[in-house]
This record gives structure tokens, C-alpha cells and sequence, in this order.
């Protein structure tokens, strides 16, 4: 089951990869204020995207639920199956028996529920209700019921009790060898998005035996280490040698709660020799450059979890590098995100964010930061 998961997250991210190339405002000035000022207005127009696609999308709820009587004496799956919108949710809440747990009067749980359009994001089988009532695999089976019971606590909770900024919810899946139990909950300006891409379009729809919220995008369970999908992924060769060569690829194979800035290999080649391939960094034996290059890592890494929508507006972001002179610039993104280090000229692009690992979260970027 957790191969299965690997290959679906696998599947999600290339499209993910390939999509998010033009979600978002780009930035491409040259020129460091301008490149400044375009960073800031791609922030705000990342708030206007997620608030007029809430507005949009919570007038047509509204009006979907005039023909929804008495919401509030119904349970979480009688709501869910009142809603055109919920078709593949239904069908996959029934295809894992877990109706009769989400039916349960004493639930008292909140469902983080996705639409149609966010399950047809997935790869079949699991994109639409057809598909996915049509599953006799036991392994998708068992990994779908583990993707649901991802989307819900076992308490209900408002959008109001929801902290201001970062905060984290275990769920109702059962936790694996990893923590891969927990969603991450951004709240900024009043947006809130889940593990950093899921969007709550339309919070507090209340039943019976909890509260759903309704969201763009199926949240998947994290099942790989930052260190194992790092290995995996070939454009991260030259980050992979700079870790073996520094001694601190250890630090990402097991437990832990930690941001990763990821430069391409791409991003090492604008670095000079013998920083900019793979080849290169391997072959370094002088201990001054290794030290220099193993500060300029840390300074890619934070102790803790900032999905793109936690990077603020110019916030000041400490990482693990030495020194007092450590923090990154960041402005947030739904898809995407900015940062920049102290000596960097320009901004470097987040792109694709938010990549949720058992141990932390990475962000893709094109430059190689520099304290």
C-alpha cells in the first residue's frame, strides 16, 4: 500500500510539475527592485486569485444549498451525497466501508472534504466516481480508505478555531512507521490551505455529527523522506553530492520537521567551480570549501514546516545556518513562492512548491541561496 501511495504521489507531482508552470504571476526583472516589487505584486495577486476563487466558488455552494433542506440535522454522508459536487467523494466513502463510520451519530468529526475537479487531478482510477466505484484492486482499495481518512479529525473544527499562521492536526489515518498522519494548516489573511496546495473554498458546512470543509485539492499522505525523494528525482543530483559531500544527507533520512529549499541542478550550474555539477562538488577535497558549502546548505533548510502560503510578505525566515546573519526573504504563493538570501541580486522562484515529505516539506527553487 505504501508503494501504491508512492506512485500516486509520484503521478500527482509530475502533473503538478507540469501545471504549475503557469498558475501564478512569473517574475523576471533583472533589475533588483524591480525584481522586488514583482515579487510583492505576485503575492498579492496570489491573494486575489484564493479569494475570488473562494467568493466564486461559495456563491455557487450557496446556491446549491437552497435545494439542501436542513443541513444541520443530517450527518456528514447525507450531505455529501445531497451535493452534485461530491460524487467521487461518495464513491469512494462507500467503496472503503466507510460509510457507516462517517455516518456514526457520536462521530463528532470535522472532513476535509474534495470536489469532483479535485479528484479528477488524480490519476485513474481514482478521478472520478465511475473509476473509482469500478476498483476491485485491494491495494487501491486500502490506499484510498487511507487517503479519506486522511481528510478528517476526530473533533470538529471551525475556521475560527483554525490558529492565525502555521498549525498541524493529526487525522483519522492510522499513523504508518512516518509521520504520515498530519496535516499542516496554513492560515494567513483569512485564507486557509491545507499541506500548502489544498484550498478551503468554502469552510463550516455543518452536520449532524461534524463539519466539512470543502477543498480544491485530495490531500495525499505523505510516504518518502525529503532524503528519498531528493534520490529519486535526477534534476536533484547536484543537491544530492553537496549533502554526501557535506556529511548532512544523514540528517534528512529519518525523523524530523524541516523546510528544504531545493536547488536544480540547473541552479548549481550558475555557481562557480566547483560548485556548479555534480562531478564537481564530488571531487572537492580542499575543507574550507566543503565547510563554506555545507553552511550554504543549512541556509537552505528551517527547522520547521513553511508551506508557500507561510513565506508572508518579506518575512525574515531563520534557517539552520550559523551566524545571526541567517534568515531568508520570503513572500508567499498558492503554487509557487519567492525567496531570496542575503547576497542573492534577485529572487528565486518556488516552483513547484510544496512537495510534503514524513519529515518535512520541499520547495523546488532556481537558485542556489546564499547567505
Amino acid at each position: 500500500m505504501k508503494k501504491l501511495l508512492r506512485i500516486l504521489t509520484a503521478g500527482v507531482f509530475s502533473l503538478f510539475i507540469f501545471s504549475s508552470c503557469q498558475k501564478e504571476a512569473q517574475i523576471s526583472s533583472t533589475s533588483p527592485e524591480t525584481n522586488d516589487v514583482q515579487a510583492k505584486a505576485a503575492a498579492e495577486l496570489a491573494i486575489d486569485k484564493a479569494k475570488t476563487e473562494m467568493s466564486g466558488f461559495q456563491n455557487q455552494f450557496s446556491e446549491m444549498s437552497k435545494s439542501v433542506q436542513a443541513r444541520q440535522s443530517r450527518n456528514i454522508v447525507e450531505i455529501a451525497s445531497s451535493y452534485s459536487i461530491f460524487r467521487s467523494l461518495v464513491a469512494a466513502v462507500v467503496k472503503t466501508n466507510l460509510v457507516g463510520v462517517l455516518s456514526d451519530p457520536n462521530l463528532n468529526a470535522t472532513v476535509f472534504a474534495p470536489t469532483d475537479a479535485a479528484f479528477a487531478k488524480l490519476p485513474a482510477p481514482f478521478n472520478n466516481a465511475a473509476n473509482i466505484s469500478a476498483i476491485a484492486d485491494q491495494a487501491q482499495i486500502d490506499a484510498l480508505k487511507n487517503i479519506l481518512l486522511y481528510h478528517a479529525l476526530g473533533a470538529p473544527v471551525l475556521s475560527s478555531q483554525i490558529a492565525t499562521g502555521r498549525s498541524s492536526a493529526t487525522t483519522l489515518k492510522p499513523a504508518g512507521s512516518s509521520v504520515d498522519n498530519v496535516i499542516y494548516l496554513s492560515n494567513t489573511f483569512g485564507i486557509i490551505v491545507v499541506n500548502g496546495k489544498s484550498l478551503v473554498l468554502a469552510p463550516n458546512v455543518k452536520a449532524s455529527n461534524g463539519v466539512i470543509h470543502v477543498i480544491d485539492d485530495v490531500m495525499l499522505p505523505p510516504s518518502q523522506t525529503i532524503a528519498e525523494i531528493a534520490i529519486g528525482n535526477p534534476a536533484f543530483s547536484s543537491l544530492v553530492a553537496a549533502l554526501v559531500k557535506t556529511n548532512l544527507a544523514s540528517v534528512f533520512t529519518g525523523s524530523g520537521d524541516f523546510s528544504v529549499f531545493a536547488p536544480t541542478d540547473a541552479a548549481f550550474a550558475q555557481l562557480p567551480a566547483p560548485f556548479n555539477s555534480a562531478a564537481n562538488i564530488s571531487g572537492i577535497t580542499d575543507q574550507a570549501q566543503i565547510d563554506a558549502l555545507a553552511n550554504i546548505l543549512k541556509y537552505h533548510v528551517t527547522g520547521s514546516r513553511y508551506f508557500a502560503w507561510d513565506l508572508g510578505f518579506g518575512s525574515r525566515i531563520a534557517t539552520l545556518a550559523a551566524g545571526t546573519n541567517n534568515k531568508l526573504i520570503g513572500y508567499l504563493g498558492l503554487d509557487r513562492g519567492y525567496v531570496k538570501g542575503n547576497q542573492n541580486i534577485l529572487f528565486s522562484v518556488i516552483n513547484p512548491a510544496n512537495i510534503l515529505a514524513t519529515n518535512g516539506v520541499i520547495h523546488v527553487i532556481d537558485k542556489v541561496l546564499l547567505p
